[in-house]
């Protein structure tokens, strides 16, 4: 992901976003909790573009992504925390595209990680 593109707009801004957290089918395991809620969240994510351009919608997306994040092993909770911190930002009518530009910096490597994690343990590629 490329921050710099951040500062064109909210809407590269929710492209990115979308890009690290699309969700497709987790396979059961001993993380099965965890693949349960990213499956569970999966119809929130695929309209998240659109969610996040409205505050109220924002808000039941980060309420989603809390829920992921309850489940997420140790490893990856940090970087779920990460990603709902930033969705939140969503959940004004005019985001500060400063701040959003500060938080998505440190937020790439947390989408890194959460993508290799999910791909590792769950069985599934965010990244496409």
């Amino acid at each position: 992901m490329r921050t710099t593109a951040l500062r064109k707009g909210p809407s590269v801004a929710l492209a990115l976003l979308l890009t690290a957290t699309s969700v497709a089918a987790c396979s059961s395991g001993s993380t099965g909790s965890y693949c349960d809620a990213l499956t569970a969240a999966e119809a929130d994510w695929k309209d998240a573009g659109a969610t996040l351009k409205d505050p109220a919608s924002a808000a039941r997306f980060v309420a989603t992504i809390t829920t992921v994040e309850a489940s997420a092993p140790e490893e990856v909770r940090t970087d779920w925390a990460s990603l709902r911190v930033l969705a939140a930002k969503f959940t004004v009518a005019k985001p500060d595209l400063t701040e959003l530009t500060k938080h998505m910096e440190g937020f790439e490597s947390s989408a890194k990680r959460i993508e290799t994690h999910a791909k590792e343990t769950c069985g599934i590629d965010l990244g496409s």
